[in-house]
């Protein structure tokens, strides 16, 4: 059941259904209340909504049980990160998922994001290029990387990342806001 309400959950949440997606999660953790799964899916419903605190409580739940989640981990510090809020905590938790599996692009890339928003360049270059490396056709890595050298003012590397974003993008709002 649990992998059949998760997948239930994930086609609500590709169509941006998030309320039918949260109620399919509840549901399921009426019987399932100890599924880490389903903390994890139901944090990252209530961050798509913008639903901060409840996915902060989400993904506690899911660390008091297991502290080496990196999924979580990873998540949780990026969410922090993307709303610059609480830097230095969202550098412990993303430092933490990258400790647990280093060959992570997406880690690589939330722990590069948690140092371009504490305004240290050198770590955050390092670790958004090697992100890129691992993932090389993913729109927010190519983003953060123009992000990064836009900040740096070397606007020919910054335009060469932002073009690749949008090469890779799929969704018209994502293209909107890389414009």
């Amino acid at each position: 059941p649990e992998t059949f309400l998760l997948a239930a959950s994930q086609l609500y949440v590709e169509t941006k259904e998030y309320e039918d997606a949260e109620k399919v999660v509840k549901k399921g953790l009426e019987t399932l209340p100890d599924s880490e799964s389903m903390h994890f899916q139901l944090g990252a419903i209530y961050e798509r909504q913008e639903k901060y605190s409840n996915a902060e409580e989400s993904f506690k739940k899911v660390l008091e049980k297991n502290p080496e989640h990196p999924g979580v981990l990873n998540y949780f510090g990026y969410m922090l990160a993307e709303r610059g809020q609480r830097l230095e905590e969202a550098l412990a938790y993303v430092k933490k998922a990258v400790e647990l599996d280093p060959h992570n692009g997406a880690y690589l890339d939330s722990l590069g994001w948690v140092y371009f928003q504490l305004k240290q360049y050198v770590p955050a270059e390092l670790y958004l290029k090697q992100a890129a490396e691992i993932i090389d056709d993913d729109p927010t890595i190519m983003e953060h990387l123009g992000d990064l050298y836009r900040k740096l003012e070397r606007y020919g590397e910054a335009g060469e990342y932002y073009e690749k974003s949008l090469a890779q993008s799929k969704e018209n709002e994502e293209k909107k806001r890389i414009e």
